[in-house]
């Protein structure tokens, strides 16, 4: 049976060549081990690079922040915004501010309702279908660490199972971003249970320098190794070594 891959531009060498399409992929990981750089790139290699439409909902931080540190790497987005990437502000509500940037000027998603996260991406979908698009996207949440102290464990896991639906039913890709170590034991084995497949990054010290390490597991539809490989952050944003 052939599956159909959406390529990351940085790990496809470890997954058959892509995450097949109608997944939800969890890319959890140390703190400052590279996770939103990670999603950013994927982003910029399906949404500029190959014109998938792109959504993603930012939860710890502002439109600029995002739109800053892609450009860093020379990820520009600013010139397809709002025509195929939509950044979709849950930011402003933690912090009780006007909104950075919305679908439109009145739409802020509280990231204490993950509930209304997903209705969101379902209506943004049946939008697209309506338009005469086939509704597939990649769709990045950076991340839901947050919701683990602001909603209750029953809605997070609902979300997810609500955002699985709509992906497996649209044949989308998203992306959810969260720390390593937010959680009980328990719960995280059960965020894991949930998603389509696993990304994790960390970092080890290793004599007086910290190395990062990327591995992959759990990635349904695909055969691939369960070892770390070691990358690099670069100008030009991830890559594998060795």
């Amino acid at each position: 049976m052939v599956v159909n891959r959406i390529k990351t531009g940085v790990i496809d060498s470890l997954i058959q060549g892509g995450v097949p399409e109608g997944s939800v992929v969890l890319v959890i990981g140390d703190p400052k081990s590279g996770k939103t750089i990670f999603q950013m790139q994927l982003l910029y290699n399906q949404v500029v690079l190959h014109g998938m439409p792109g959504l993603v909902v930012l939860v710890d931080m502002p439109k600029k922040e995002f739109l800053e540190i892609s450009k860093e790497f020379g990820w520009d987005f600013a010139p397809i915004l709002d025509e195929y990437l939509y950044l979709v502000d849950a930011y402003s509500h933690r912090i009780k501010s006007a909104p950075k940037f919305s679908f439109s000027e009145d739409v802020i998603i509280d990231p204490s309702s993950p509930t209304q996260i997903a209705k969101f991406v379902r209506d943004t979908t049946t939008s697209l279908v309506s338009s005469g698009h086939t509704g597939q996207m990649v769709g990045v949440i950076t991340s839901i660490t947050p919701l683990f102290f602001e909603s209750e464990r029953s809605e997070i896991y609902k979300f997810l199972e609500e955002l699985k639906d709509i992906a497996h039913r649209y044949k989308q890709i998203w992306f959810i971003e969260v720390n390593t170590g937010v959680e009980r034991p328990e719960v995280e084995a059960m965020v894991k249970a949930i998603v389509d497949g696993i990304i994790e990054l960390k970092m080890v010290e290793e004599g007086r320098a910290l190395r990062r390490y990327i591995r992959v597991y759990g990635m349904r539809r695909t055969a691939h190794s369960l070892s770390w490989f070691p990358y690099e952050i670069t100008p030009s944003g991830i890559v594998l070594r060795g």
